[in-house]
């Protein structure tokens, strides 16, 4: 892939232009929009694509998930790595909220479930007793069904991404005595946003930096970023980050996903 593009910097970041071209990823922008969908349609929440023979996933006290994202790719352009059709759906529950500080890695992962359809079919039910948990969810970071627009980037390494110390050698080197650049940086190039692939938004530091174990989960599958203008809040201003191994996603195995949100406190 060319990275080559008219990237738009600060002066005072101009002589690491090369290290952060360098660090460019192909990213897919999400744009809401307050509508209604159609059950097949990318949406964030709203009433899911269900084929005659499945149902909403539970978690593992039993209670049902309800539909954070729906992604159908026929809609999105085409981004190097993801399918290029079929829908892939993000679902949560409750509890992962209420409980997920006392949980480990193996049960969190519990409350949350990741689908994905290669095929759509013409067979589809709407889940009715969806609607009726809809009063009690206030624990739900979407307050209403969102249709969703998509157009195509390349984004640098967001400032606190892991492999920021990889790309942005220079950047690192002044750490010690130029905290302005540092700062530069961070005004810059958070990561924030609605998004599928590029690099993530942390509002700490990213979770995978010192753990070999969750750098396997390299690729952003799906980002949701706090938008008032939409009705998004996770808690305090949070933001909601799914990650897939990049093996994984050629493979169309989303059996594995990592689920981290993180919010102001």
């Amino acid at each position: 892939m060319n990275k080559t593009i008219n990237l738009s910097l600060p002066k005072e970041l101009y002589p690491l232009r090369s290290e952060i071209e360098s660090s460019l990823l192909p990213a897919i922008i999400i744009s809401p929009a307050k509508r209604t969908t159609s059950l097949t349609e990318s949406k964030f929440a709203g009433e899911p694509y269900l084929p005659y023979y499945q149902t909403l996933p539970k978690d593992i006290t039993g209670e049902s998930m309800r539909l954070l994202a729906q992604i159908n790719f026929a809609e999105v352009p085409q981004i190097q790595g993801f399918p290029t059709q079929g829908i892939l759906q993000f679902f949560i529950s409750s509890n992962i909220f209420a409980n997920a500080a006392y949980y480990k890695e193996d049960i969190f992962q519990q409350f949350y479930k990741v689908r994905f359809y290669p095929t759509v079919e013409s067979n589809i039910t709407m889940t009715t007793h969806h609607h009726q948990s809809h009063s009690s969810n206030n624990w739900f970071p979407i307050n209403e069904e969102l249709a969703l627009q998509f157009h195509s980037t390349l984004e640098p390494v967001s400032a606190l991404d892991y492999r920021a110390v990889h790309h942005l050698p220079s950047l690192i080197a002044t750490l010690n005595y130029d905290v302005n650049l540092h700062e530069i940086y961070l005004q810059h190039f958070l990561g924030a946003g609605a998004k599928i692939g590029g690099y993530a938004y942390f509002l700490d530091e990213d979770i995978r930096h010192t753990s070999q174990l969750l750098q396997r989960y390299d690729i952003l599958l799906l980002q949701i970023d706090s938008n008032d203008e939409f009705g998004i809040m996770w808690a305090d201003s949070g933001v909601g980050k799914f990650f897939i191994n990049r093996e994984k996603l050629l493979q169309q195995d989303f059996s594995d996903i990592l689920f981290q949100w993180e919010y102001y406190s």
